[in-house]
C-alpha cells in the first residue's frame, strides 16, 4: 500500500526508467541497423539494470530480461551479417548482475527497515517512559522526550544548566558544578539531586519538585555524544519526610509514655504524703512524723527533677567538640573516679588496654559520659548477683576500627530484650529512668561509631563500642 507521496515517486521512477529503455532500444537499433556496426554500446544497458534492482529488487530483473532479449533479438530477426557471440555473452551477464544488485538491495532494505523499527520501537519506549531523556551533541539538544520536557520544560539550545533560574538556592552550587562536568566533559557518569520550582519566575514558586539528573557519555550516530536522563523525585522525598516525621512522633510518643510513667510514681506518693499530711493537722499530731513526710516529699520532687533533666539530655541536640583522642587514656581516667566506689561494692576490675592504641576523633567529655554509664550499669547490675564480681574492660583495633568492650559477671540482658534496651524510658531496673543507654547509644552514633551488646564469658552483659580510627 501507497501513500500519497510515495506513488508519486513510483511514478517518477517508471518515467524515468522508461526514457532509460527507449533509449536502449534507439541505440541498438541506431548502431546495428543503421550504422551495422558491432560498436559496443551496451554499456549504457546496465544503468537501467542496476537501477530497476536498486528500486525493485527481484522484479527489476524484468528490465535486464528485457534488455537481454532486445540485444539478442537484434541479431536474430534483423539477419545482421556480423559477430554475435560477444552479445549473447553480455544478455546473461545483465541477468546476473540484476539477480546480485537485487539481492543485496533486499538485504540493504531489510536491515534498514531493521533500524527503522528499533529506532520506532526505542522512541515509543521512551517517548511513554516515566524518565526524561534528552541527548546533546555539539553542544546543542538534539532529541528530548515529553518527560524530560514536563520536568524541565523546553530546554535552551545549547543547555545552560546553571542559567535555571528556578533552581533552589541551597542546590545551586551543586548543578553548576554538574554543568561544569558536563562542558568540559570530566565524568563517564555524573548524578546530582537538586530542587526545582515548576512555578513561573517571580510568580509561583511553591510547586517545588525534586529532580534527579544523571549524565552519561554515549555514542550516538556514529559521533560522541551525552545522554541526559532525569528522574522525578518527588514523591519518594516526601514519603521519606512522612516517615521520618512518623519516626518522630513514635519517639515523641515513647517519651511521652515513659514521662507519664516515671512521673506517675511520685506523683502519686506526693498525693499520698499531702493527705497524710493534711490528717495530722487535723489531728495535730507530732512534728516528727510532718518532718519525714515533708523529706518524702523532696525526695518524690527531686525524683521528678531528675526525670526532667534526663529527658532534656537525650532531647537536646549534643554539639561534639571533637579532638584526636587517645581513648585508653579515657578509660583510665574515668576509671580512677569510680574504683574506689567499685573496690567497697566488691567489684574487681580487669584491664586489657591494647598498647599504641591508635587516637579517634572525638569529644572527651562526651565520652567520658558514656563510660561513667556503662560502668556504673554494670556496677548496679552486679550488686544483687552472686558470686565473684568482675569487671573486664578491653580495647582493641581492627580494619580503622576501635573496640572497647564493658563486661561484667551480673545477670546479662536476656537475648529478647537486647533491641528495646537502647530504647528511651526502657529499663529492666525497678528505679532506673532508662535514658541513660539511650544517651549513650546516641553519644557513640554521633561519632561515627555503634553500640551493642552481647553475652559475656562471664555470664553477664557485654557491651562493645565502636569507634572510627582517625589517621593523623
Amino acid at each position: 500500500m501507497y501513500l500519497p507521496g510515495e506513488k508519486q515517486k513510483e511514478m517518477v521512477k517508471f518515467v524515468i526508467m522508461g526514457a532509460l529503455l527507449f533509449l536502449a532500444c534507439f541505440l541498438t537499433y541506431y548502431y546495428h541497423v543503421v550504422l551495422k556496426t558491432g560498436t559496443v554500446f551496451t554499456h549504457f544497458f546496465y544503468i537501467p539494470i542496476i537501477l530497476a534492482s536498486l528500486w525493485w529488487q527481484r522484479k527489476g530483473v524484468v528490465v535486464a530480461l528485457f534488455l537481454a532479449a532486445v540485444l539478442t533479438g537484434s541479431h536474430l530477426f534483423l539477419r545482421l551479417e556480423m559477430e554475435m557471440s560477444n552479445d549473447f555473452l553480455r544478455a546473461p551477464i545483465f541477468l546476473i548482475i540484476s539477480v546480485v544488485v537485487a539481492f543485496l538491495s533486499e538485504r540493504i532494505k531489510r536491515r534498514e527497515a531493521g533500524v527503522r523499527e528499533s529506532e520506532e520501537r526505542f522512541r515509543t519506549l521512551v517517548g511513554h517512559s516515566l524518565t526524561g531523556f534528552s541527548i546533546i551533541q555539539d553542544g546543542n539538544v538534539v532529541y528530548q522526550n515529553p518527560e524530560q520536557e514536563r520536568l524541565l520544560g523546553p530546554l535552551p539550545r545549547p543547555p545552560q544548566f546553571e542559567d535555571f533560574s528556578s533552581i533552589h538556592p541551597d542546590d545551586l552550587e551543586k548543578v553548576k558544578d554538574f554543568s561544569r562536568r558536563i562542558t568540559a566533559k570530566d565524568f563517564q557518569t555524573l548524578d546530582v539531586d537538586f530542587r526545582f520550582y515548576s512555578g513561573d519566575t517571580g510568580s509561583d514558586k511553591t510547586a517545588m519538585k525534586w529532580l534527579n539528573c544523571r549524565a552519561i557519555d554515549v555514542e550516538y550516530q556514529g559521533r560522541e555524544a551525552m545522554l541526559v536522563n532525569t528522574i522525578d523525585l518527588t514523591k519518594t522525598k516526601e514519603m521519606e519526610h512522612l516517615l521520618r516525621m512518623q519516626d518522630k512522633m513514635i519517639s515523641l510518643g515513647r517519651v511521652a509514655a515513659g514521662i507519664a510513667h516515671e512521673i506517675r510514681n511520685p506523683l502519686s506518693g506526693i498525693n499520698v504524703y499531702l493527705n497524710t499530711l493534711q490528717n495530722i493537722y487535723d489531728k495535730s499530731e507530732s512534728l516528727d512524723k510532718v518532718k519525714r513526710i515533708i523529706a518524702q516529699l523532696q525526695s518524690a520532687s527531686r525524683k521528678i527533677e531528675s526525670v526532667i533533666k534526663r529527658v532534656m539530655d537525650f532531647s537536646k541536640p549534643t554539639n561534639p567538640h571533637c579532638v584526636m583522642l587517645d581513648i585508653n587514656r579515657t578509660i583510665n581516667e574515668v576509671l580512677k573516679l569510680s574504683s574506689v566506689t567499685m573496690r567497697k561494692s566488691g567489684i574487681t576490675i580487669r584491664k586489657e588496654l591494647a598498647d599504641n592504641l591508635p587516637r579517634c576523633y572525638a569529644d572527651s567529655h562526651l565520652m567520658e559520659v558514656v563510660f561513667v554509664n556503662l560502668f556504673s550499669n554494670a556496677a548496679e547490675a552486679m550488686k544483687q548477683a552472686p558470686g565473684e564480681k568482675i569487671l573486664e574492660i578491653g580495647s582493641a583495633v581492627k580494619d580503622d576500627m576501635l573496640f572497647i568492650t564493658i563486661a561484667d559477671s551480673g545477670p546479662g540482658i536476656p537475648s529478647n530484650l537486647r533491641t528495646q534496651i537502647f530504647d528511651p524510658f526502657y529499663t529492666t531496673k525497678g528505679g532506673g529512668t532508662g535514658i541513660g543507654l539511650s544517651i549513650c547509644n546516641r553519644i557513640v552514633t554521633d561519632h561515627g561509631g555503634s553500640l551493642h551488646v552481647s553475652e559475656t564469658t562471664l555470664g553477664g552483659a557485654a557491651f562493645t563500642i565502636e569507634l572510627p580510627v582517625r589517621k593523623e
